[in-house]
């Protein structure tokens, strides 16, 4: 039996009132082009907490301090990474508060916007975070 690659992300959810933090990574970036993406760190075994891993990546991709509030749970995909080699991906799924700072976007970023929570199915999202909006209850079918 072959062992699959496997990552471990956490995911953050950002929210600042009614509305939660999108990003766009540069055209053509993948795996999911021109598709609106939550945030997400990997992690490392053995060597940053994971709520340490979400702060500094969500600072890093959005110039903003946030605070993660609550763990909603985790979920699963099977997808090629970005080298094209099928990997298991682990998401661990947070919620986060904004804190401060200004919005900029980070390496690799293209674009940053807070979204309304009531219009999120207006925005073309990656499926993680579609199916993690939906079962949070922010995205309704």
């Amino acid at each position: 039996m072959e062992i699959m690659n496997t990552t471990i992300l956490i995911i953050g959810v950002v929210k600042k009132d009614n509305q939660v933090l999108l990003r766009k990574k540069l055209p053509g970036a993948g795996p999911y082009k021109e598709l609106w993406y939550l945030f997400g760190g990997k992690i490392e075994l053995e060597k940053e907490a994971p709520e340490e891993i979400i702060q500094k990546t969500i600072k890093e991709q959005a110039g903003i301090d946030v605070k993660m509030t609550q763990r909603f749970g985790w979920d699963t995909e099977i997808k090629p990474n970005e080298q094209g080699v099928e990997t298991f991906y682990l998401y661990l799924d947070t919620l986060c508060e904004y804190i401060s700072g200004e919005l900029k976007p980070g390496p690799g970023i293209f674009y940053l916007e807070w979204a309304d929570i009531e219009k999120l199915r207006e925005y073309k999202l990656n499926p993680p975070s579609k199916k993690l909006f939906r079962r949070i209850g922010y995205l309704k079918d």
